[in-house]
């Protein structure tokens, strides 16, 4: 290295220049390990969809319900015409219990689950059912590639023959004989299942009730309805719903349920990671031209480089160990080993003290963004104020320094 450019690089105006801009070029990996991480999360999708194609998608259950046809008189001419007309039961009760299971493609885990279901309730005869006399009784339910085995349909006491239908699971059906408007027709449904991400449901009675347990850890419940009662535990949980028809826009409009998946995939969180990139690696690259301010311990151009590539080469790291162990291990595993390289690194620059407090620095950033990733609601205002804290702290170490000269 000449004279001439130690010169040139040692005036702290263009240093700060060259370093913001090599600072900005570490964007142009980072952006290539983000599309990585894009591919991969495709790639668990992709699986995700050939696993319940085959397993069972999210399931939405409805009913069940009694629908039946009647001759209508339309018109001055007294032309009859047939109608549909559907009678849904006065009280519903769901009782579901719902144990999950990871299934494995390639590399990717995929939540599912299966669920047994008991559904009973009342439905009171209408004049029109009454003289009919006959219809169909029918679950409306999303994926009936998902059902094990045979349902049981029970009416007044009977078994009926279980066939498909356009809208689920159906079975016909035949009154008693005498059977009047007002009367109490007792029924219940038992059906194993298997879905995936959901399981939800539409409250189709004048009072729907749902009992739901699970041996999931993480629900998130969703709709028009939440729980009126739960308890979530580490080894699963119970919640409870009791809708009136009262709150209700109709039986097909409304819906509620629980989703049965991870919220956050490892792939999203190493994308949030990865947005933080260019700040650690900003913040790094002005504490490392402090140290050079006040130790007087020169940096060059080709250490800032490689200390660049150090951090962005992180996210490959928390990427690819996040493909078989957890997110929360593979941070840590990738923080410690960037922390240990670069620790040394700057020992073998610096030579004093200061290589720790780089080192020191380099390990509280990521354990601060880990952090920062843990939080939701208000992670933007706990960033913002770490980055004021910061700023303080660059101001109080360069309030006395002077420009021109070397450093």
């Amino acid at each position: 290295m000449t004279q001439t450019f130690k010169n040139f690089w040692g005036n702290p105006i263009v240093k700060v220049c060259i370093i913001s801009v090599l600072a900005l070029l570490m964007g142009i990996p980072l952006i290539m390990i983000r599309n990585q991480i894009n591919d991969r999360e495709y790639q668990h999708q992709h699986s995700l969809d050939h696993i319940t194609d085959s397993w069972g998608h999210p399931q939405t259950f409805s009913g069940p319900y009694i629908r039946y046809e009647y001759l209508k008189e339309t018109g001055e001419e007294k032309e009859k015409k047939t109608v549909s007309e559907t009678l849904y039961p006065d009280d519903l009760k769901y009782e579901v219990s719902s144990a999950a299971k990871e299934l494995h493609r390639s590399i990717y885990d995929i939540s599912v689950y299966t669920a047994d279901l008991t559904i009973q309730g009342n439905f009171i005869v209408d004049e029109r059912l009454a003289a009919v006399g006959s219809g169909e009784l029918i679950l409306g339910m999303d994926d009936l590639k998902g059902i094990q085995g045979e349902p049981s349909f029970n009416l007044s006491g009977k078994d009926l023959k279980v066939k498909a239908s356009s809208y689920g699971i159906m079975a016909e059906i035949t009154l008693e004989d005498g059977t009047r408007e007002g009367d109490v027709i007792p029924f219940q449904v038992s059906l194993k299942i298997n879905g995936s991400e959901s399981l939800s449901f539409k409250p189709a009675g004048r009072i729907t009730q749902v009992e739901m347990r699970s041996d999931y850890p993480d629900p998130s419940f969703f709709g028009d309805f939440l729980p009126t009662e739960r308890d979530i535990r580490p080894d699963g949980f119970t919640a409870k719903w009791s809708v009136s028809q009262l709150t209700m826009a109709s039986p097909t409009d409304n819906y509620f349920g629980v989703n049965l998946v991870k919220p956050v995939t490892q792939y999203r969180q190493t994308e949030r990671a990865a947005k933080y990139g260019i700040l650690i690696v900003f913040l790094i690259f002005i504490a490392g031209f402090v140290v050079e301010m006040v130790s007087k311990k020169s940096i060059n151009l080709i250490q800032y480089m490689v200390i660049g590539a150090s951090l962005v080469l992180f996210y490959s790291l928390l990427l690819a160990f996040s493909d078989f162990l957890s997110f929360g291990l593979s941070y840590l595993i990738a923080s410690v080993m960037t922390t240990a390289a670069l620790g040394g690194y700057f020992a073998g620059i610096v030579k004093s003290k200061w290589a720790w407090l780089l080192t020191g620095l380099v390990a509280l950033a990521y354990g601060i963004i880990y952090i920062l990733l843990q939080m939701e609601t208000f992670a933007f205002l706990a960033g913002t104020l770490l980055l004021f804290v910061i700023l303080c702290v660059i101001m109080k170490l360069t309030k006395d320094m002077k420009l021109g000269g070397d450093v």
